[in-house]
């Protein structure tokens, strides 16, 4: 028998009884709406989590110490680093590096603005893969001179007229009633800046270098990738290290850190997606460093929300299981209402797997229908419940449930598979009936 007989001949048989199929396939779309709209609270929540965590920090992102002390663990060096960057998962590597002595930055005539910024360090290579994200202008490119940097949302906010006093010496970054905010005192990509590091003696302050800055971009504000996102100074790692070098020698400062192999304090790791943070982090570990990111927290959380999507999946199953008890009542109430039909068709000559397959496509035509019905329900209802929950809200945009595509294919799979097996004794029934008591039959 070729499969569309099969299929017409099972949809003809359905259609006979139209009222026992219209209830059995009422069960299975109960059934599917409870799984699907179960397991679709389960994957809103574990998606809250995720954008919560993310709202905490990269979730891509990998901080490295030496802090453990243990003198058989290699320093980070550009060497490691540059191992780190090898590795296949990782997105970049970048040690980070910070002037931790005074500097400030002045502009204007005779110095009249001034600010302070702290100042870190990173591969110029990297600032862009890194995270950071531009508000206007761009970022450091090679060809560029050396102290070409970027600098936080609010930097150019930070510089004072030392000419006036308080209040009037600061502008601050409060929009106005049309959200337009304030002109700085300083406009940092046409203005000149200088960089200026400071020795504090027991004479107050003295004035130790003074280096021209090059403003190119200014990024937004993200406390995960750091305080300078703020106001700070962002540069390449090589002029940090020059800064810091023509500072100590200004000073007299000795240097323990040589140029050739210097070692970090900090490094960072990004990877390229999220599931791969664990098993680079790992291999870190391994090599003896210490390491920080936001994986423990996410994994506690995964755990958490798979633990309740098996729960809700759990208690939606248990209405799949009367929808498979249905189907089976159905399937062995319409084999003895047909034996004589089974019988007729087997005296004709019908093979056994046809009878079978007949009985089995009848079955999974209960089980798709009510999979197909109960997937658009509970789109209808997914969408009314996140409407319902953003009104709580406030009116803002929540998931409470959501559907994504292999929910959808597992929902009517599932259905369909279930109407099979429940379907699958009867049938096998009907083949073993034979063909003189079927048609013997009342």
């Amino acid at each position: 028998m070729k499969i569309s007989d099969l299929l017409r001949l099972s949809f003809d048989n359905l259609k006979r009884r139209k009222g026992r199929t219209i209830l059995t396939v009422l069960g299975v779309i109960i059934g599917t709406c409870s799984i699907i709209m179960m397991v679709s609270i389960g994957v809103a929540l574990d998606k809250s989590f995720d954008d919560m965590m993310t709202g905490m920090g990269d979730l891509t992102m990998i901080e490295v110490y030496n802090w453990s002390g243990n003198s058989d663990v290699d320093p980070i060096t550009d060497e490691v680093i540059d191992g780190f960057q090898n590795l296949e998962n990782v997105k970049v590597a970048t040690p980070l590096y910070y002037f931790n002595y005074g500097a400030n930055f002045y502009s204007g005539s005779n110095d009249k603005y001034r600010a302070w910024g702290n100042i870190r360090g990173i591969r110029r290579e990297a600032m862009e893969i890194y995270g950071y994200e531009l508000k206007e202008g761009r970022f450091p490119a090679q060809k560029d001179k050396e102290f070409t940097v970027i600098v936080g949302e609010y930097f150019a906010y930070n510089f004072e007229n030392t000419r006036k006093q308080w209040p009037d010496s600061m502008v601050d970054p409060i929009p106005d009633e049309n959200g337009v905010l304030p002109d700085p005192f300083v406009d940092v990509f046409r203005d000149d800046i200088l960089l200026k590091a400071m020795e504090y003696t027991e004479n107050g302050e003295e004035e130790v270098l003074s280096e021209e800055i090059k403003v190119v971009g200014v990024i937004k504000e993200d406390a995960s990738k750091g305080y300078e996102t703020y106001s700070g100074v962002i540069m390449d790692m090589e002029d940090v290290i020059a800064l810091e070098k023509a500072y100590m020698k200004a000073t007299g400062i000795r240097d323990n850190n040589k140029s050739k192999n210097r070692e970090y304090e900090q490094a960072i790791v990004k990877v390229y997606d999220i599931d791969d943070v664990e098993e680079v982090e790992q291999y870190i570990k391994d090599l003896g460093y210490s390491t920080y990111s936001m994986t423990s927290y996410r994994n506690e959380m995964k755990k958490y929300a798979q633990m309740i999507q098996l729960i809700l999946g759990g208690l939606g199953s248990i209405a799949m299981l009367v929808s498979a008890i249905s189907i089976a009542n159905t399937m062995t109430m319409a084999i003895y209402e047909r034996t004589k039909e089974i019988g007729v068709m087997k005296v004709l000559g019908c093979e056994l797997k046809d009878i079978k397959n007949m009985f089995l496509a009848e079955a999974a035509g209960i089980g798709f229908l009510g999979g197909i019905t109960g997937l658009v329900i509970c789109y209808g209802l997914s969408a009314l419940i996140n409407m319902i929950g953003g009104q709580f809200m406030g009116g803002d945009q929540v998931a409470l449930s959501i559907i994504p595509v292999w929910l959808a294919v597992f929902g009517v799979g599932f259905s369909t598979f279930v109407g099979i097996v429940s379907g699958y004794v009867p049938a096998v029934r009907a083949v073993k009936i034979t063909a003189l008591s079927a048609i013997r039959h009342d």
